[in-house]
């Protein structure tokens, strides 16, 4: 904005466009988007842009989700760019964790240290019951579980056995996706078996919870009153979103939080198409475990030195307005057919949200942080069905759904690049590791009261030294 350089806001791209050069190579010339402001006319709000370089800042494919932390407005725009022959790198590897869904939230730190009560109840919110205890030996175990997963947010499979926190990840998903029951934290009251007298028995922590809540001064009655000791912030980023913790449960769920795969690019962050540069979240830099802190500094490197390949390297004018045309107008017209396709039945009715849901509870359910490669080769199919099927399953009820319509399709590009990841991951002998299970037919049960979907091995290491390309 200081340097009067125009910014299109409002507009969302719907397709990356390429040409092929005179030795093969392919280069990125431009994009096709919807401007969602002027969708009424005869061009449907379809624009082009002739780009000589495109920086590609679209984060992580978070939409290809339903439980997710990410912000609710975020989806990605990684499927395009598959599309248009990007190639993706460790597409196996995302973090995972425990997080609020009302508010979308990550429950790390003192919202696990002051030890809440976890519940599940079915859909209708009847039946509740304490869940948790039932797997573990003695209330003890289950409460540094519980308190450990402050420390040890993510989902990680080398911290299951052992009664270890990830356990929790585990029983939280099993409730919700195998049992179809609904899961919550409870601030206002203990977990069972943790009372003495009607008050919290401390001495059945071990020493290092224990001796992190006297030092914070929070050996109180409620975990209301101990996050409210430790934590006062995180009471009121809740209440600002119309959460009171002190009187009602917040419902949760294990949910996608960071893409550590991504766009493949080079030491420049160049892609393997010409003149396309993804950058933060949407590149393939993190790798197994992500960074910390560290994942900012990335993301802020890689855009800087985009930007200083582009301005030596590649500071020519786009094309000429014929060449463009001539190089994209295939492209353009599959666009135009698809949009004049998906707006040929509008009126009849609006499936577009229950189209994405269905598909985002497909991913979590499939190629989230519990994978079976037949789950993984059964989402793929049903990936392929819907994207076969995609304009003539959509039924938009105006217009103004045409970019709704088009996020489920790179939602579903998306979802069938990263599942076709997962599937040769495992296929190749790649086993439990980063924030995410393998099953395994053979492995070993995490508990005996678990089902067969839960076996596994941890990885050997094998991979560590490879990346994995897609």
């Amino acid at each position: 904005m200081a340097k009067g350089i125009p910014m299109f806001d409002g507009y969302l791209v719907i397709g990356v466009l390429t040409r092929q050069g005179p030795e093969g190579e392919t280069s990125a010339v431009g994009l096709i988007a919807i401007d969602t402001e002027n969708m009424d006319g005869p061009e449907m709000g379809l624009t082009l842009f002739n780009c000589a370089n495109i920086i590609y800042a679209t984060g992580g494919p978070a939409g290809m989700y339903l439980t997710s932390v990410y912000p609710e407005s975020h989806t990605g725009s990684s499927g395009i760019a598959f599309e248009a022959g990007v190639r993706g790198i460790n597409l196996t590897e995302s973090q995972y964790g425990i997080a609020s869904t009302k508010f979308r939230w990550n429950l790390s730190g003192t919202y696990q240290q002051v030890i809440p009560r976890y519940i599940s109840t079915r859909e209708d919110g009847s039946d509740e019951k304490e869940f948790l205890e039932e797997y573990f030996e003695n209330p003890g175990q289950m409460l540094d579980a519980i308190f450990l997963k402050g420390y040890q947010w993510p989902f990680d499979p080398r911290k299951i056995e052992g009664y270890g926190s990830s356990l929790i990840d585990i029983l939280v998903y099993n409730e919700i996706q195998v049992k179809g029951r609904r899961v919550f934290m409870d601030f206002m009251h203990n977990p069972a078996g943790s009372l003495r007298g009607g008050d919290f028995d401390f001495s059945l922590l071990s020493q290092e919870s224990c001796l992190y809540l006297k030092n914070s001064g929070a050996l109180l009655k409620t975990p209301y009153d101990r996050l409210e000791k430790m934590n006062q912030p995180a009471i009121q980023l809740y209440r600002d979103h119309g959460i009171d913790l002190k009187t009602e449960y917040l419902e949760i769920a294990v949910c996608a939080q960071h893409n550590n795969g991504g766009l493949a690019g080079n030491l420049w962050w160049e892609s393997n198409i010409r003149h396309f540069f993804p950058v933060g979240e949407a590149n393939g830099t993190f790798g197994i475990y992500r960074p910390g802190g560290s994942a900012l500094n990335s993301t802020q490197t890689g855009s800087l030195r985009a930007a200083q390949y582009i301005s030596a390297k590649y500071s020519d004018a786009p094309l000429s307005m014929e060449d463009f045309c001539q190089a994209v107008a295939t492209q353009v017209e599959d666009r135009i057919r698809m949009t004049r396709n998906l707006i040929s039945g509008c009126g009849k009715g609006s499936n577009v949200l229950e189209f994405r849901a269905r598909a985002q509870s497909r991913m979590t359910a499939s190629g989230a942080h519990i994978r079976s490669l037949e789950a993984c080769e059964r989402a793929i199919r049903e990936c392929l069905d819907d994207l076969a099927a995609f304009e003539t399953k959509t039924q938009l009820a105006c217009r103004l759904e045409l970019p709704h319509a088009f996020r489920n399709r790179d939602i579903l590009l998306s979802q069938y690049v990263y599942l076709c990841s997962i599937r040769d991951y495992i296929r190749s002998g790649g086993k439990s590791r980063g924030s995410y299970l393998v099953s395994l037919p053979g492995g070993r049960l995490p508990m005996d009261r678990l089902g067969d979907l839960f076996r596994y091995e941890l990885d050997d290491g094998s991979f560590f030294d490879k990346v994995f390309y897609t």
